[in-house]
């Protein structure tokens, strides 16, 4: 067993100013590191990898080299991925690992914080339930939640909600709370505490509830929470189960996962559906293959794959185009809960705040997972196209 030095033993307890809670989080690049390496400051759910035997992954004989992956001497890509405070790095293609590393102490077998890459799992869901008729997409989301008539939500049809096309406002419009303490939406689930004279929502019901109506439905792109929030409280009402217990039925429990992933859950129990999965590396590549193969893995259609297909086709680009919040993704457009990129491999990918992407490039068969603890905004790199190319002329 290796002894323990002297400097090493400092760190038990930790110092006052090395401890991250809720209240600091994200207000240092060290602190958010430690929130994405670990599920520690907030309650969550298990989602069951299942009791059949993990997928093997195949590696390629030759790995790739990203530090010597650049064009006309410019960033490299390794160097991008250093500079963006990349956690974990994997490479899949024709099904084979090309490229898998770890960075920042970050290991194989630990869950990582996936932000909004969530969304894209809770499209899934929904995409099944409709698939089912279970539900109509058509419908407005207060036929399912009638407590959430004359809500903004509400007003909302299952599909704009899936495209992000539901315009709404909160309480943050109104109040001081929105910018260094967080949106109300982090402190009804619990991810921040509450400020001085708080008497806002307390949970994720009552942030739904507290929507108002912004613009007409369905006539521009307005990516904010409360719409995937919906879905899951949808989602709850219909079949009476927890999304991650859904995800474990039909995605998880059937991919041959390695571990274990779980969703934070807010302070009365609720799945937090926007954000709240945590998952490992390896896992995320099997699901990205499993969405590369339009559904089909571990020698079963784990979604069906006209699902799939619907997702490759995109959404409206005009919307998003016009989008100020995301103009660095102008080129996109959004669907049932992916981002499309409309690029020269049919890309599309799940996403999430601090660099989290599950990329899926089906006319390269290429599978990219970036998991990350990136604190300025991530913006749109050419380093996935860098790969792709680099792999293509081989």
């Amino acid at each position: 067993m290796q002894s323990i030095t002297k400097n090493e033993m400092k760190v038990f307890p930790p110092r006052p100013e090395d401890i991250v809670t809720k209240d600091n989080w994200f207000t240092s690049q060290k602190n958010l590191q430690q929130y994405c390496h670990s599920g520690e400051l907030s309650a969550s759910r298990i989602i069951w990898r299942g009791n059949q035997k993990s997928t093997q992954l195949s590696y390629a004989k030759d790995q790739l080299d990203l530090e010597k992956i650049n064009d006309n001497n410019a960033e490299s890509v390794l160097a991008y991925l250093e500079r963006t405070n990349t956690d974990a790095f994997l490479v899949m293609h024709k099904g084979k690992v090309v490229y898998e590393n770890y960075f920042n102490g970050y290991k194989s077998y630990e869950l990582h914080a996936m932000n909004s890459a969530t969304k894209s799992f809770v499209g899934l869901i929904v995409s099944l339930l409709a698939d089912e008729g279970l539900l109509e997409v058509n419908k407005k989301a207060s036929f399912y939640i009638p407590e959430l008539e004359g809500t903004g939500l509400g007003d909302g049809t299952v599909q704009q909600l899936l495209d992000m096309q539901v315009p709404v406002k909160y309480m943050e419009a109104d109040t001081p709370w929105g910018i260094g303490r967080g949106t109300p939406i982090f402190i009804a689930s619990g991810s921040m505490p509450k400020p001085d004279n708080y008497n806002g929502p307390e949970n994720l019901y009552e942030f739904m509830l507290s929507s108002k109506k912004d613009k007409i439905p369905g006539t521009a792109f307005y990516y904010e929470n409360g719409q995937t929030e919906t879905l899951g409280w949808i989602v709850k009402r219909l079949v009476g189960k927890n999304m991650a217990e859904l995800i474990q039925e039909q995605i998880w429990s059937k991919l041959g996962a390695e571990e274990n992933a779980e969703m934070q859950v807010d302070l009365i129990g609720t799945d937090i559906s926007n954000c709240g999965m945590r998952a490992t590396l390896r896992d995320l590549a099997r699901f990205g293959e499993m969405m590369l193969n339009d559904g089909y893995y571990n020698c079963q259609q784990i979604i069906p794959e006209h699902i799939i297909k619907e997702i490759k086709k995109g959404g409206n680009r005009k919307y998003l185009a016009e989008s100020i919040t995301h103009s660095h993704l102008s080129e996109f457009s959004y669907l049932n809960q992916w981002w499309i990129s409309h690029d020269q491999y049919g890309g599309y990918s799940a996403r999430g705040r601090f660099d989290q992407q599950i990329y899926i490039a089906p006319k390269a068969d290429i599978v990219i997972v970036k998991l990350s603890s990136h604190l300025p905004r991530a913006k749109e790199t050419i380093a996935f196209q860098k790969i792709i190319k680099y792999i293509l002329k081989q």
